[in-house]
């Protein structure tokens, strides 16, 4: 698709904004690594120099996909073992973002909308703060933007753009496993589309063959080295069976989704030392959780839904820090979902993408690190509830007063982030939720 020449300064003002901002950010807090960035940062080296994916004492492992390792191996062959060059190329693929959140936006709504988006995107803490982090979530982040940018300007049937579909979704998938039914996603929103336009059978079959294959060809060399390194067959992780019986783990002196240290659980971790069997065993424990103790497993659903769309993002921006922001656009994104709807927008592929990844609270721990790859699409929704309530007015003064001043309330709970935390804390222990 061909950015028009009007549209090169917009494009100009969000690099000057975004990147500007990510950059100054990461020359200011250039510090070290810790937790998932550490076992990444090794992975990668391990990949620079003996070309192996293996665990620290040399036995092959999959229990991280190998995308974002490979990414950073790159990185490292390039500009050397240095954490500013991943975190300069995690800005600017911020920046790449950004972009594709605004165009997105004017193809939906319209260029007002899409600036609003520009702002709000651009100094949105989580997206800033992780691109400092050596995360997978802004790498996968690009990609879903991207994939879902493909389907929505796809008006027309392009062999091209469906094998970019199914090659994008499996780079996605080789990020994070929970990419893997994006493309299913996908079909069901293209082919919905081509019903609605009246298109032939043969029309709607060959685009998902594209994707599938495209997808398939992506995984299948993952999927084959899996079987040689393990001797069964791994799909693309093995720390489902984990992350599984982690989403049964309340909350003990503060931790939540991980094992307590010293219990029977963190001791079989610890020793189970063959990744296979030990995500079968704990594939097997968490099923046996769900059968003899059905109402404790709702209870864990319930608060792993509330912790996926919680205020404090204790992984990226700390333990006592409320994403104020996130707070903000929220409540109009759902006035915005709305209002889409009333309008005959064409939002159906975000809300489809938004259920997709919400729905692995279901199975799976839900942390706002895990839905920071949907935040964009809140904030694209949320734009549009923001230009609505205002442009429905004849008099604008009065709704964009009331709008700002929930805003410094907002950012009042954040400069009181800490007494936030232990109210919101109090409330879920009264509800037997903590």
């Amino acid at each position: 698709m061909r950015v028009k020449k009007e549209n090169l300064w917009v494009l100009l003002f969000i690099f000057i904004l975004a990147f500007s901002i990510r950059l100054i950010f990461i020359v200011n807090n250039q510090d070290g690594i810790e937790t998932d960035e550490v076992e990444y940062d090794r992975l990668a080296m391990q990949l620079l120099e003996s070309k192996e994916y293996v665990t620290s004492d040399g036995s092959p492992t999959s229990y991280r996909p190998p995308l974002y390792p490979a990414f950073l191996t790159l990185i490292y062959r390039i500009f050397g073992h240095h954490f500013f060059a991943v975190r300069f190329v995690q800005a600017l693929i911020g920046y790449l973002i950004v972009c594709l959140l605004y165009l997105m936006e004017r193809k939906i709504f319209n260029n007002t909308v899409g600036i609003l988006t520009v702002v709000f995107s651009s100094f949105y803490m989580t997206f800033i703060v992780c691109t400092n982090l050596l995360y997978t979530e802004t790498l996968f982040m690009f990609l879903l933007v991207l994939i879902v940018y493909l389907v929505i300007v796809s008006d027309k049937p392009n062999i091209a753009i469906f094998c970019m579909l199914g090659f994008l979704c499996g780079f996605l998938t080789l990020i994070r496993s929970a990419g893997l039914f994006v493309p299913l996603v996908a079909l069901l929103f293209l082919i919905i589309k081509a019903k609605k336009r009246r298109l032939s059978l043969k029309k709607v079959i060959m685009p998902s063959l594209l994707i599938l294959s495209c997808f398939a060809i992506v995984i299948a060399p993952w999927i084959i080295r899996n079987y040689k390194a393990h001797g069964k067959f791994v799909l693309i992780s093995t720390n489902g069976g984990i992350n599984m019986y982690q989403g049964l783990c309340r909350p003990d002196d503060g931790m939540i989704f991980t094992f307590p240290p010293g219990t029977e659980m963190s001791v079989k971790y610890d020793t189970m030392t063959n990744e296979v069997e030990r995500n079968n065993f704990f594939i097997r424990e968490t099923l046996k959780i769900y059968k003899t103790r059905p109402l404790f497993a709702l209870k864990m659903f319930v608060v792993r839904f509330l912790f996926f769309w919680n205020i404090i993002d204790w992984e990226i921006l700390g333990g006592n820090v409320i994403n104020y922001h996130y707070i903000f656009i929220l409540p109009f994104a759902v006035l915005g979902t709305s209002f889409a709807f009333k309008d005959k927008k064409e939002v159906s592929f975000i809300l489809l993408i938004i259920l997709y990844f919400t729905s692995f609270v279901l199975l799976f721990p839900g942390t706002p690190r895990y839905r920071m790859p949907i935040d964009g699409y809140i904030i694209m929704l949320g734009s549009y509830g923001i230009f609505e309530i205002i442009n429905r007015q004849k008099r604008k003064t009065m709704p964009t007063f009331c709008i700002g001043i929930y805003f410094l309330f907002t950012y009042f709970l954040y400069k009181y982030s800490l007494q936030t935390k232990y109210f919101v804390r109090s409330l879920m222990e009264k509800l037997g939720l903590w």
